[in-house]
Order: structure tokens, then sequence, then C-alpha cells
């Protein structure tokens, strides 16, 4: 086997092996069927049933999907990953009685069934889902939600449609003619020749242009279910309901955005000192994706490379890099792409394999930090499952991306330092500042403008494309400032984010980002306990709420102090940025 190739069959040696697993997890949906008929009779049964079908339909599903992306043309993994999700949906239809079950007892019967039944071990388990009480409705109340649930995705699904099979974008003239597509747009907008950009923009929104009632109605209709559900499951808005799932507080949410806002100057400076630096008469907003600098260029061969994350991460401690080797010698990682090989990058595994990383490493930069990035999910992964039991081995999506932006940031610092000259240094240093401005400026303002919809309707207004496109275009002439002319186009770019039909989502980027700000120059400070604490934040799992989780390890976002010291730090980079420029 070669190293760059991951090794799955330390998952499943053979088809044999794979199929017999297949065979259980039928017969525990079997069992589970069985034992449904006595809820409480049978409680410790059909929560033990559940749990250990769940970590199977895991190990098979992971599997299946992992063989099918590492050659997509092989019809072995076409196959199984599609009867895997077959598979799943029977498990999740078999199990689907447990919660309104649950939450139809009192608080004195479950803690009865829990230490009848000797279930210490699911207690935080069972009250993660038991908090959802005062929020389910009647039996045959939660029978009708459950049957309205697929229509609920009908703007999602609609929306996706319409994007990605049925709208066709123009040609670039100005660029050999080729199609412009939502994939390829914003690269079209780093392009040096300000005539591809400037079409690049116009092309996409004028084509949005010609269905922008349609996808208006689309948002309408989403935000209109969202805040429908959360009216009937008697939260006091929208908000509060997609919070409450990770016992969030609407005040971590108002706090993102007051601190963004106030930091909302800085930002505004880097793009006057971008207008002045790329000599802009006028500085539009085709311009502000257009690299600062583009002098640098490094090859970075995987091998150097891992040679470079190994000493950027050495903070994280010797049992942290003792592990990371152990990834790159154990065929974790699946390096190079090939035909037949899925595009992209992602960490994946189950409970009990290695934190698998697919990577596509074209020996660059970008290549650099993707694989830094992708290892701390792999590690995050490793130290969650070899902590925990399975049902508290998985984090949940608030933290995830703390422990991957944790190591690019350590990895940031170290190329910092060591950077061989200015032009370098140079790069590096914008290269942290725009990821501030994509992951914590912009994330916000598409926070605040879902904020600002939701709460619309629930005021009982009528959300039509004239009154998204006058938020939109109000919230770019704010992050933007007076360095930007903001054309009237953007008030358009709402229509073309598929992010806000997952609602009050990208909010979690930007708080995680600051997160791993605070975290990771608490470690390169060597702060009291600072890696300790992080050690124990990657350990945790799934087992206490995610903010406290964050609390422990050093950064408590429900305060604004985490956000505020994560903006100093973008401020620090902004001014020293301006320094080099002027002495370049």
């Amino acid at each position: 086997m070669e190293k760059t190739n991951w090794d799955l069959s330390k998952i499943y040696s053979d088809e044999k092996s794979f199929y017999e697993d297949v065979e259980r997890v039928k017969d525990e949906i079997k069992k589970i069927g069985d034992l449904k008929g006595d809820f409480s009779g049978n409680f410790k049964e059909i929560i033990t049933a559940m749990a250990d079908s769940a970590e199977l339909m895991q190990r098979l599903y992971v599997y299946a999907h992992m063989k099918r992306d590492e050659d997509s043309r092989e019809s072995f993994g076409q196959t199984i990953a599609l009867e895997t999700e077959a598979l799943n949906n029977e498990l999740v239809t078999a199990g689907s009685f447990f919660q309104p079950n649950l939450l139809m007892l009192t608080e004195d019967e479950l803690d009865k069934l829990i230490v009848d039944n000797d279930l210490e071990l699911y207690r935080s388990y069972l009250d993660k889902m038991f908090r959802f009480k005062p929020h389910t409705l009647s039996q045959e109340e939660e029978y009708i939600m459950g049957a309205m649930a697929k229509l609920e995705e009908g703007p999602s699904n609609s929306y996706y449609l319409l994007m990605n099979a049925d709208l066709v974008f123009p040609r670039i003239k100005s660029l050999d003619n080729i199609r412009l597509t939502s994939a390829n747009y914003v690269n079209l907008l780093k392009n040096k020749n300000r005539e591809v950009r400037e079409e690049a923009f116009t092309k996409m929104y004028s084509t949005l242009g010609m269905i922008d009632n349609t996808i208006s109605s689309m948002l309408y209709s989403n935000i209109n279910n969202t805040a429908l559900q959360a009216k009937l499951r008697k939260y006091d808005s929208s908000l509060q309901m997609m919070l409450f799932k990770d016992d969030v507080d609407v005040e971590v949410y108002d706090n993102l955005l007051g601190v963004i806002n106030d930091y909302l100057p800085v930002l505004h400076d880097y793009y006057r000192i971008r207008k002045e630096y790329l000599k802009l008469d006028e500085q539009h907003m085709y311009d502000v994706y257009l690299p600062l600098t583009s002098d640098f260029d490094s090859k970075i061969e995987f091998e150097d490379a891992k040679e470079i994350i190994i000493k950027a991460l050495a903070p994280l401690g010797e049992e942290y890099i003792e592990t990371l080797k152990k990834g790159f010698e154990e065929n974790w990682i699946d390096v190079y792409p090939r035909e037949g090989k899925i595009s992209g990058a992602y960490s994946w595994g189950e409970y009990k394999s290695d934190p698998y990383v697919l990577m596509n490493y074209t020996d660059d930069l970008d290549s650099l930090f993707t694989l830094a990035h992708e290892l701390g999910h792999s590690m995050h992964s490793y130290y969650s499952r070899k902590n925990n039991e399975f049902i508290y081995s998985s984090y949940t999506i608030f933290v995830a991306e703390v422990a991957s932006t944790t190591n690019e940031l350590l990895l940031l610092d170290y190329l910092i330092k060591n950077a061989k000259d200015d032009a370098e240094k140079l790069y590096l240093i914008n290269h942290y500042v725009e990821s501030f401005k994509s992951t914590v400026f912009r994330q916000t303002m598409f926070a605040e403008f879902e904020k600002s919809t939701h709460a619309l309707l629930e005021e009982d207004k009528v959300l039509t494309l004239d009154v998204f496109n006058d938020i939109y275009y109000k919230l770019n002439e704010k992050y933007f400032g007076e360095a930007v002319n903001i054309d009237r186009e953007i008030q358009l770019e709402w229509a073309r984010i598929p992010h806000f039909y997952s609602d009050f989502y990208v909010y979690k980027y930007a708080t995680g980002f600051s997160c791993a700000v605070m975290l990771s120059q608490n470690i390169l400070n060597k702060e009291d306990n600072a890696l300790e604490r992080y050690l124990d934040f990657l350990k945790d799992g799934g087992n206490n709420y995610p903010i406290d989780q964050l609390k422990k390890a050093g950064a408590d976002i429900s305060k604004k102090e985490t956000i505020i010291s994560a903006m100093k730090v973008f401020e620090n980079q902004v001014r020293e940025l301006e320094t080099l420029l002027k002495n370049k």
C-alpha cells in the first residue's frame, strides 16, 4: 500500500465482512421493531439495540461512501453507497418511535427508567433529548409535523435544482468565451483583468435577475416554514428555536453582530488600503476579491508539507505531534488527485477506524493549508472517539471548525515567523486578513441578513423581492464602507447564497473562527494550562454542550470579550499589512 493512499481495508478487509454487518443491522432493525410495543418494559433493550445498530450503520455508511469517493468509476462503491443510504433510512424509520415516546414521560418516570435499568451511561444522552419536551406536541400533532417535514424541504430542493441543474449562465467573452458558473464565479473575480471581473459580475446578477422573483418566493417560503414551526413549538422566535438545538442563547448571536459592527471601521480601513495600493480610481464590488499581492509563489511537495505541519503544530505538544505522525505513517491520508477520485477535501471515519483525510494535493500553499485544516478535524475526531463511548464520540457542528481553524492559524503563525522575505510575509499576512474578512465579517453580514428577514416575517410583514434587495444592499453599504462603490447589482447577491436555506447556520463560522483565534493565541503565548485545556476540549466529544466545551477550553463565546480578542488580532494584522505595503 502506497504511503500516499488511505487504507480502507482496515475497516472492511473484504466484501464478505461488509455484507455480514449489513445483515447484522437488518437483524437489529427487526429487533427494534419487536421491542417497541412495550417501551418502558423493554427500555434497556431498545436503547442498547439502537446504539449498537447506529455504530454498525456508521461503519457501513462511512466505508461505502469513502470507497465510492476514492474511485467513482467503480461499480462496487456506487452500489454499496446506495445500499447503505437505503439501509440507513430503514434504521431511522425503525427508531422514529423512540423520541416521541421518551418525551411523553415525566422527568421522574425517565429517572426511574435510568436507575432501574442501570443506564447511567445514557443519562446525559437522554437528558439532551428530554430538554425538547416543552417544545414537543401531542403524539397526533407530532405525527402531522413529521408527515409535513418533507414538504418543508421543498424550497431548498427547488433552489438547489434551479441553481445547479436548470440555470445556465452566459459565457465570458473577455476570457476565451468560457462558461460562467456558480463554481467558477469567485475565481473569475480574482482575475487580474478588470474587464473579466466586471463581465463576470454583471452577467452573474443579470442572469439571476431573470428569475429573481422565483428565488425570492423560495426564500420567503423557507423563512415562513421555519417561523411557523417555531410558533407551533412554542419558541419565542425562529432564531431561538435554531439555537436551542446547541443550547446556545440568543445573546451569543446578538453579541457577535454587535462586536463585528463595532469593528467595521477596521474593515473599512482594509478596503481603503486595498484601493490605495492597487491604485484603483474606484473600487467596485467586482474588485474586492482581487488579490492584493500575487508575487509570491511557492511549490510545496507533500513530503515538505508534512515537515512544515509537524513543526507548525509543535505548540500543541508531544502527544499531539506523535499521533499526527502516526497519521502520516499509517495511511490516514489519500493524498493526490487521480482519475475517478472525488474532488475537494474532507476528514471522515467511523468510531473504531482511523480518522481518514481525503485530499487532492497539488503542491501549493493552498493545499498546505487545506491539509492542516483537515488534519485538525481528524485529530479532533481521533481524541473524541478515543476518549468516549460511541454515543458521546461525535462533536457538534457548532465546534466542528474550531480545531481545524486552530491548526490553520498555528500554521500561519509559523509561516509568517519563518518567512524568507517581506514579499512572502506580506502574502501570508494578507491571507490572514482575508480569512477574517471571509469567515468572520462576511458570515456575520449573512447572519445579520437572516436575523432581519426572519424578524420582519415574525412581525407579520411580507417579504418581497424588494424587501430582500433593500436589506441586503444596505448591509453591503454598512460592511464595505466608503472606499468601495456599492454597485446596485450586489443587492441580489443573497439569491446565490445556498446557506440561507439552512436557517441561522452561518454565524457558527464566525464564532468558530473567533474562538480558534483566541485558543491559538493562548497556546502560542503559553497561557496557564492553555494546552491542557485545549486538549481536554478535543477529548470531550459530545459530552457537554458546545458553549461549555469552548468555555473550558479558554474561549467563552457567550462573552463579548472572546470576539473582541479576535478582532484585536485582526486590527493588528491590518496595521502590519499597511506598514509592509508602505515599505514595499
